[in-house]
């Protein structure tokens, strides 16, 4: 006799949004390569010292907010809103200051991810398809870092 109780066929809660926890991390190694190659260049601009500090505060709200995500809760807000100004200020210096055409490929990446994490995450909130996108997102920017903090 098969017996079957009422807790077996709740839905599981999702637990993939752990991951963009570990891809967010890998902005230490944007950080760490900055550092290395402070010896290299002497005349590191300030707004790259800058820069790193903004890679540091999000680092720490993406950690908090991505350990629990609840769609609109404050944490959501600030760590939304610190990152659009994040990657938006490493746009602008690196278009500015580092420009390579490779970057415009990055950038593109980066807007398509970005557009559908946001359609997904409308659609379902951390369903896989927005952690897919979203945790893309967070390995494009990234690999966007590395334009800013590359010596000319």
């Amino acid at each position: 006799m098969i017996r079957y109780s009422n807790h077996k066929f709740k839905k599981k809660k999702n637990s993939n949004h752990k991951y963009l926890c570990y891809t967010n991390l890998l902005l230490i190694i944007s950080i760490l390569y900055f550092i290395f190659n402070l010896q290299k260049v002497k005349d590191k601009i300030i707004i790259e010292y800058l820069l790193v500090l903004f890679l540091i505060i999000t680092i720490i709200l993406s950690q908090i907010f991505w350990n629990n995500p609840i769609k609109g809760s404050t944490i959501h807000k600030i760590d939304a809103i610190n990152g659009k100004i994040v990657i938006l200020f490493f746009i602008m210096y690196t278009l500015l200051y580092k420009f390579k055409f490779s970057y415009l490929l990055v950038l593109f990446v980066i807007s398509i991810s970005f557009y559908f994490s946001d359609k997904y995450s409308n659609q379902e909130w951390c369903c896989n398809k927005h952690l897919f996108w979203h945790g893309l997102l967070h390995v494009f920017c990234f690999f966007g870092t590395f334009y800013a903090f590359t010596p000319i």
